[in-house]
């Protein structure tokens, strides 16, 4: 044979190689699913305005304008610690898109999750294959989650929501609901049990660090995810053979307790606490559920532990043991979860989508199962008619994303028009909103209003009662102690959704009653802007003791005593206190003031404030509604430096972030020294 046939024969066999290689997997799976969502890379706004979506654009819009300088979030609850707003992976990364490629953050937001969405069939193509699965099944497994939702079988309630079977609940809740955190958690959720396989297989440094490196991504990412996998964790470790399930559990134990040291700068134990005490409130569920203890969980959690062991004694492989058990739990989390009355965990509900990674791993497994029990010189043919419902559904996928991915006209919504006229006419200055108001407000513009978002970090529990006060109130005097509420707060102006407003929920009931009881600043498309106090007002005021909100049982407020205190920061008879931001958390008071004077401020109290008159420290407290109180103790004309040092355990959580990561790193440096030697 002939030197040129040998290399022509060479390079064919090495073109059937690649066709039939892992690779070539990824490749095709990228290319299918990102051929779905590729309208996300090439839109800023959508005309989903009752998607949440609008926070996180808000949160990366605001690092991006900010870098070095956001560790005080001044547009939400008053003010909070940058760490209580959101875990903060996605909205780094969306940050720093737009600041690199020099593009809007809303358009960074769509073309980043838009790629992860695209990411996550083949991810789970390479767990599968790393799970034991032959490369056809995770193939079809991969193919199957790209473009079928098992969730909509599950549960009516999605399917009916979706407008039938054959529609994607993955892009949907991405595109509509605005779930670009959680779908990108889920994309990297096949990648830890891809890694945590690696590890327990190989038993090397480099394994684990990578096994640990992975999940510290999911938890910095978002919270259902990381709840979905340790669900799924632990779903991999009873799919384990019985000679490798305690080993399975020092992996899993020992890469989730590295993960945490390396992310814990991101998410600080102050901020895991802030979360743990606001669960209650935000899930009713799963509160009612603790009425049982934890014996619904144990007995779930034993049974598919049970369910592993008997698994272990069968011939199937891991990855359809690890199907049954993941699909199996979180399918039955999900189907069992209702908001108000009982959840297993909370907002354990959004786990029909992990369920459908199990659920997708299971029929690809057993469809390529029984693919392989028909003759060879069937197959082709039995390809050729699966080749058309493909077709037909990758066609259903195509026209969902065209419906849901469609650009906004922004000069015809409200929530736009709105902000651009706060933006403009009312800079700075605290506002009340609601509705998909609130959700894009900040996206649009640096307005710092009263609520935002997101619960789970809020510290001030009297924010929790101005919705019930001032949305749901009638009558004139409830009314009217709404809006001293909103005084109270600091709050400049309100916007009321009217019947014309493109808001989606005008959660305000009858618009009508602020007409005449305060100035209207502005009116257009179908919002008004009332003043609730005077423009420019500062957030800083000169109190005696007895005019501040004193401190009660948690979620106990005087009327009387917010009232004082209200009109203690409007009277025009005393001092003023001038407040001016200077970037980040720094701000500087003047007034003029005797030594007994105490200055109220109205932004939220965290143990790292620090004050300070001309380089002296002073004191610095919360009063009883939860904004800041400094003693002066100066008298004069007088200046107050205010500065946010962050949070006690922050330097801390440095120290152990910086120095896990040098762990992980020399880890995976030994690792590959020692396979150089």
């Amino acid at each position: 044979m002939s030197n040129e046939s040998v290399r022509s024969s060479t390079a064919i066999q090495r073109v059937a190689n690649l066709a039939t290689s892992n690779l070539a997997a990824f490749l095709v799976l990228t290319a299918l699913n990102l051929s779905i969502s590729w309208r996300l890379l090439k839109v800023e706004y959508t005309n989903q305005f009752s998607s949440v979506e609008g926070y996180f654009i808000a949160i990366a819009r605001y690092i991006s304008g900010h870098w070095g300088d956001f560790s005080w979030y001044p547009l939400w609850h008053c003010g909070m610690p940058y760490q209580d707003t959101y875990v903060p992976l996605l909205h780094l990364v969306v940050a720093a898109t737009a600041s690199l490629g020099h593009i809007p953050a809303a358009r960074a937001y769509h073309g980043v999750i838009g790629v992860a969405y695209a990411l996550g069939a083949p991810a789970l193509y390479g767990m599968a294959v790393r799970l034991g699965a032959p490369r056809g099944a995770a193939f079809l497994s991969a193919l199957c989650y790209g473009l079928f939702s098992p969730s909509a079988l599950l549960m009516a309630d999605v399917a009916r929501d979706l407008g039938g079977l054959w529609y994607g609940r993955r892009l949907q809740v991405m595109t509509v609901y605005g779930e670009g955190p959680h779908v990108t958690a889920m994309t990297l959720l096949p990648v830890v049990v891809l890694a945590l396989e690696n590890a327990l297989v190989k038993r090397t440094g480099r394994a684990l660090a990578l096994a640990a490196l992975s999940i510290a991504l999911v938890f910095l990412t978002n919270i259902p995810g990381s709840m979905a996998l340790g669900v799924a964790v632990f779903c991999w470790i009873c799919a384990q053979p019985r000679d490798r399930r305690r080993a399975a559990w020092g992996v899993a134990a020992s890469a989730s307790a590295l993960a945490y040291c390396l992310a814990c700068f991101g998410v600080p134990p102050s901020s895991m606490f802030r979360v743990g005490a606001n669960a209650g409130d935000m899930h009713r569920g799963f509160t009612n559920s603790l009425h049982y203890g934890p014996l619904p969980l144990v007995l779930a959690l034993g049974s598919v532990a049970a369910a592993g062991f008997l698994l272990a004694r069968t011939r199937l492989p891991l990855a359809v043991r690890f199907a049954i058990l993941f699909s199996a739990l979180a399918g039955a989390m999900a189907a069992t979860a209702h908001s108000e009355t009982f959840e297993l965990l909370p907002q354990v509900g959004r786990l029909h989508l992990e369920f459908e990674i199990g659920a997708c791993l299971l029929l690809g497994c057993t469809a390529w199962a029984l693919y392989t029990l028909f003759p060879r010189w069937t197959r082709p043919v039995l390809l050729a008619l699966c080749l058309g419902p493909v077709v037909v559904q990758y066609g259903n996928y195509r026209w969902r994303a065209r419906l849901d991915i469609q650009r906004a006209d922004l000069e015809k919504r409200s929530e736009y028009t709105t902000a651009r006229w706060l933006q403009a006419n009312l800079p700075g200055g605290r506002v009340y909103v609601t509705g998909s108001t609130a959700f894009w407000l900040n996206a649009f513009s640096a307005t710092p209003q009263l609520i935002g978002c997101c619960d789970q970090g809020q510290s001030m529990p009297v924010l929790n009662e101005v919705p019930y006060k001032v949305n749901s109130a009638v009558d004139s005097s409830t009314t009217e102690a709404g809006i001293n509420r909103l005084r109270a707060l600091g709050v400049q102006a309100i916007v009321v959704n009217g019947p014309a407003s493109t808001d989606e929920y005008k959660d305000i009931r009858a618009p009508e009653r602020f007409d005449g009881v305060l100035p209207l600043l502005h009116r257009e498309n179908g919002d008004a802007i009332y003043s609730v106090l005077p423009l420019g007002t500062s957030l800083a005021h000169v109190v005696r003791p007895g005019e501040l909100v004193p401190h009660r049982p948690p979620g106990k407020f005087a009327y009387a005593d917010i009232l004082k205190y209200a009109r203690a920061t409007v009277d025009a008879a005393r001092p003023a206190a001038a407040f001016e931001w200077r970037g980040g958390g720094r701000a500087r008071i003047r007034a003029n003031l005797d030594p007994g004077d105490l200055l109220s401020v109205q932004v939220a109290w965290f143990p790292g404030w620090k004050a300070a008159v001309h380089g002296e420290a002073k004191p610095v407290s919360a009063d009883g509604m939860g904004f800041l109180v400094i003693q002066p103790r100066c008298q004069g004309d007088c200046e107050i430096d205010l500065a946010w040092t962050g949070r006690g355990d922050l330097p801390l959580a440095a120290v152990v972030s910086v120095a896990t990561l040098a762990l992980l790193a020399a880890l995976a440096f030994r690792r590959r020294g020692s396979s150089a030697a």
